[in-house]
């Protein structure tokens, strides 16, 4: 005979992801309107977009993948560069160096898969590490490229369509568009075939090759689609900040944005997007303490693996706890059961 349950029964839609998704969007749009034309908190909001793209191409690479990539600055700073000298030098408009910084990333992405092809995580975030000292070596000294420690100054505004955005109230918007566009590409894959064969690779690789899935494969395909994003999102720093310098893709960029995936949870890209908006939202509250911002960040690291270390919104693969709609669950639960409803102890013998 079936019992009925101690608490009311929680409604579907408070906890299905696409009202979540479209409620959170709402919110981001309408807000400038609350938060007026404030040039340094639409600036912030912009950053936010920027490395919310970057937190969510590490995403693909080691939440999905289980791919350790502690360089991933290095090809934010590939994308922001190539954006820089395309713009300066050959004129070329916004939406080409848009397009070119993505498939320039991608192919960097692509060729340092290759080699890690054949090494573990640990050998692979030691190869990745090498990659970004690499990618500063030779940004400092090829001086007639990239002006080495000088840095690349007086990009131009962005022009589309003979609109030019020329205020953060404009950037705030096609920033939002661009991340939206990304987040719903990114969700479609990883929510298909390929993020299901994603996802077999990180939890057990050999039985994901034993079920026939062409790991080599996949693993160069999820390095191409974490660094694509990486690249967009060096374009548009470029854009906004108009300087690019080597000073921005050293290593500490590459450890905040492992911070932030893995606060905002493996294996989830809404996690990806909470934590991009935690540490740069924090990085502004401590600005006074600023210099260690990397140590604060390690501090809300080691509590995170102690009290939740699947994250905010990690995956069942993580802590076996199974997301923000779980989470919602239990303190429904929590919040409608009752001493009295609560089963009663049995006494011992």
């Amino acid at each position: 005979m079936a019992t009925r349950s101690r608490f009311p029964a929680l409604p579907r839609w408070v906890t299905d992801r696409r009202f979540i998704g479209l409620l959170v969007l709402a919110v981001v749009i309408v807000l400038p309107a609350f938060i007026g034309h404030s040039g340094i908190l639409m600036r912030v909001l912009c950053l936010i977009f920027i490395n919310a793209l970057l937190a969510l191409g590490l995403m693909v690479i080691t939440g999905y993948t289980g791919m350790l990539n502690m360089g991933h600055a290095a090809f934010y700073g590939i994308g922001a560069y190539i954006a820089a000298v395309l713009a300066l030098r050959f004129h070329q408009p916004f939406l080409t160096c848009l397009v070119a910084s993505g498939a320039g990333a991608g192919l960097a992405g692509l060729i340092i898969a290759i080699p890690c092809l054949k090494v573990g995580s640990d050998f692979l975030s030691l190869i990745t590490i090498a990659f970004a000292e690499l990618f500063q070596t030779v940004v400092l000294n090829w001086m007639d490229v990239t002006r080495g420690p000088m840095g690349l100054p007086g990009i131009p505004n962005i022009v589309i369509a003979n609109v030019t955005f020329d205020n953060y109230y404009r950037l705030y918007y096609l920033f939002l568009a661009i991340a939206v566009v990304i987040y719903v590409g990114l969700s479609n894959i990883v929510n298909s075939r390929i993020g299901r064969s994603l996802k077999a690779i990180r939890d057990d690789e050999i039985c994901a090759r034993a079920q026939g899935i062409d790991v080599r494969y996949y693993k160069v395909l999820a390095f191409v689609l974490g660094t694509i994003p990486a690249g967009i999102a060096g374009a548009l720093i470029a854009f906004l900040v108009q300087f690019v310098g080597a000073a921005t893709f050293n290593l500490d960029a590459s450890l905040i944005l492992m911070n932030m995936v893995i606060l905002g949870g493996l294996g989830s890209l809404p996690g990806a997007l909470i934590g991009a908006a935690f540490f740069v939202g924090f990085t502004e509250l401590i600005r006074f303490l600023n210099i260690y911002r990397i140590g604060v960040g390690g501090v809300i690291m080691v509590l995170l693996m102690l009290f939740r270390p699947q994250g905010i919104m990690g995956s069942r693969a993580f802590a076996g706890v199974g997301g923000f709609e779980n989470v919602i669950r239990r303190w429904w639960q929590k919040r409608h059961s009752s001493p009295r409803t609560r089963p009663a102890k049995t006494a011992g013998p």
